[in-house]
C-alpha cells in the first residue's frame, strides 16, 4: 500500500511541475495578449520537455501551437496547459485540431475555459479522438492568473484593480494636494510591475492636473505599454501634458476643448455619466482589465458602487493628519457592522512600505451617498 501511495505521489508531483512551468510561461504574455487569456503549454515525452510555448500577442499563435511547433515530432507525448485548448475558429484555427493531428495521447489542463464558445467543448473533442484528458491540476493558481479574463469573458466588462498609496491614517495626499511621494522607490517600482499586468491605467482629471503623470510602465525589461484612460467629465484637461508623450491615451470627456491626434482618442460622456457605463463602453472596446490609480474622488466613486474587484494598498510610515485628503467620503456605513469588509490575500514589504492585496468579501453591500 505504501509503495502504491509513493508512486502516485511522485506522479502527481511530476504533473504539478509541468503545469507550474506552463503557468510561468503563460505570464510572459501579460498585457500583450489581452483580451485573450494568459496561456502556457509544455510538451513532454518520457518525462522530458521536448517543446514549450506561450501565447505571445493578441491574434498570434496560441500556446499549444507554439509548443507543438517547437517540439516537432510529438506522437505519443503529453501536453500540459493551464487552460482548456480552444475548439473554435477565431483569429487562429482550433488548437484541438492541431493536438489531434500531432498524435498527442494525453492532455493535462488546469481548468475548463469559461468562454461560452469553448466551455468544455475542447475537452469533449479531444476525448472523442481517443486522447486521455485530465482536468483540475493547480486550478486555483490558474484561476488567479486569468482572473481578469474570466470576468471579462463572462460579463464583457473589465476587471478593476485599485492601487492606492496611503499614509498610516488612510490619506492619499497632504492638505495642499501634494502626494509625490508618499511611498518609497521600491513600492513605486512595484506599481510599474502592476501596470505591466493590466491592459489600461485609469485616473481622473484631477490627478492629471495636479501631478501631470506619464502613466507609463518604466521597467527596463518591459516592451509593453498599457493604455492610458483619463476620466474628464468636467472637461478640464487641455494643453501640453505628459500623458500624450508615450503610448495611447483615451479621454472620456464632456466637451471638445481640443482635438486629439491618433493614436489618442476622445470619448464623449455626460457630466454625470456613471462609472458602470464607462466600464461597459471599455468592455465594448475589448478592454479586459484596468488599474485604477487615482484620484480620491474617482477611487471613492468606484468603491462606493462596488466596482473594485481587487485592492492593492501601499501603506507608508507617515501620518498626514485630519486635513490630509482621503478617498472614502462616499462610503458611509451607519455602524461598524455595515463597514466595507475586505479579505487579505497577501502582503509584502517594499523598503519601509507594506503592500496589502485585498478582495471584497462576497455579497458585500457598500453604503454610499446618492
Amino acid at each position: 500500500m505504501g509503495l502504491i501511495f509513493f508512486i502516485r505521489y511522485r506522479e502527481a508531483r511530476k504533473i504539478q511541475k509541468f503545469i507550474q512551468r506552463a503557468l510561468v510561461l503563460a505570464e510572459r504574455g501579460k498585457g500583450a495578449v489581452a483580451p485573450n487569456p494568459l496561456v502556457g503549454a509544455v510538451v513532454v515525452r518520457e518525462g522530458k520537455i521536448i517543446g514549450e510555448g506561450w501565447h505571445r500577442k493578441y491574434g498570434g499563435p496560441h500556446a499549444e501551437i507554439d509548443a507543438l511547433n517547437k517540439a516537432g515530432e510529438s506522437r505519443g507525448a503529453t501536453l500540459y496547459v493551464n487552460l482548456e485548448p480552444c475548439s473554435h475558429q477565431g483569429k487562429t484555427p482550433p488548437c484541438t485540431d492541431k493536438i489531434i493531428k500531432a498524435g498527442i495521447n494525453r492532455v493535462v489542463c488546469s481548468m475548463v475555459d469559461p468562454n461560452p464558445k469553448i466551455a468544455g467543448r475542447g475537452i469533449v473533442q479531444l476525448r472523442q479522438a481517443g486522447i486521455e484528458v485530465e482536468v483540475g491540476v493547480m486550478e486555483e493558481e490558474a484561476r488567479l492568473l486569468n482572473e481578469a479574463f474570466f470576468k471579462y469573458i463572462q460579463g464583457q466588462k473589465p476587471f478593476v484593480s485599485l492601487k492606492l498609496a496611503l499614509s498610516l491614517d488612510g490619506k492619499i495626499a497632504a492638505e495642499d494636494g501634494s502626494s509625490n511621494w508618499i511611498t518609497g522607490p521600491e513600492a513605486r517600482e512595484e506599481v510599474h510591475r502592476l501596470r505591466e499586468k493590466h491592459q489600461g491605467i485609469m485616473v481622473g482629471s484631477g490627478t492629471v492636473l495636479a501631478d501631470d503623470p506619464r502613466l507609463n510602465c518604466r521597467l527596463d525589461e518591459s516592451s509593453y505599454q498599457p493604455l492610458k484612460i483619463v476620466i474628464d467629465r468636467g472637461n478640464r484637461i487641455s494643453g501640453e501634458r505628459k500623458i500624450w508623450e508615450q503610448g495611447e491615451t483615451w479621454v472620456f470627456s464632456s466637451g471638445k476643448k481640443f482635438q486629439l491626434k491618433p493614436p489618442h482618442r476622445l470619448f464623449q460622456v455626460k457630466k454625470n455619466e456613471a462609472p458602470e457605463e464607462i466600464l461597459y463602453r471599455l468592455g465594448k472596446e475589448k478592454i479586459s482589465s484596468i488599474l485604477l490609480e487615482g484620484g480620491g474622488e474617482l477611487a471613492g466613486d468606484f468603491i462606493s458602487r462596488g466596482l473594485v474587484d481587487k485592492f492593492f494598498l501601499f501603506f507608508a510610515p507617515k501620518i498626514l493628519g485630519g486635513k490630509g485628503r482621503g478617498f472614502t467620503d462616499k462610503i458611509n456605513p451607519v455602524n461598524i457592522s455595515e463597514a466595507l469588509k475586505l479579505k487579505l490575500f497577501s502582503h509584502r514589504r517594499f523598503g519601509e512600505d507594506i503592500m496589502g492585496v485585498y478582495y471584497p468579501e462576497e455579497g458585500e453591500n457598500v453604503h454610499r451617498d446618492n
